[in-house]
């Protein structure tokens, strides 16, 4: 009798929660996540194509914030840049997934490679295996 108990005991409390969910709200919240995520993937794969053709400079970390999320078990963090091209230093922040290995480099004062992009010189890669 006790598992039969417990079961109508389930069932009781699932219709209570379904009487107080907000349907509205947990939806716009999966949306909201859902085009984050969608957005996460566009600059991934303009990164990888960043890689390929982006032109060669180096750049020194100014800033590092964590930003809560993951992509593939890698922490994404915004990394404040100080780029310099063709000797002219440029301010940029860039938002980008760092491997746990690599995590170490992402440190104020550090030197790294990055890939511009030539048609938009604010977008930058960062090579964090390629040392300087």
């Amino acid at each position: 009798m006790g598992f039969f108990k417990d079961l109508n005991t389930l069932s009781k409390q699932g219709r209570e929660m379904q009487k107080n969910m907000d349907v509205k709200a947990t939806m716009a919240n999966a949306m909201a996540q859902m085009q984050a995520g969608s957005a996460m993937m566009q600059q991934q794969t303009a990164a990888s194509m960043m890689a390929v053709h982006g032109t060669d400079a180096t750049a020194t970390i100014s800033g590092v914030r964590q930003t809560g999320m993951q992509l593939n078990f890698a922490p994404v963090i915004d990394v404040d840049l100080t780029v310099f091209r063709n000797g002219i230093p440029m301010p940029v922040t860039v938002r980008q997934p760092v491997e746990q290995i690599h995590l170490g480099r992402a440190r104020v004062g550090e030197n790294v490679r990055v890939k511009v992009d030539p048609n938009n010189p604010s977008s930058v890669w960062i090579d964090w295996v390629s040392p300087v």
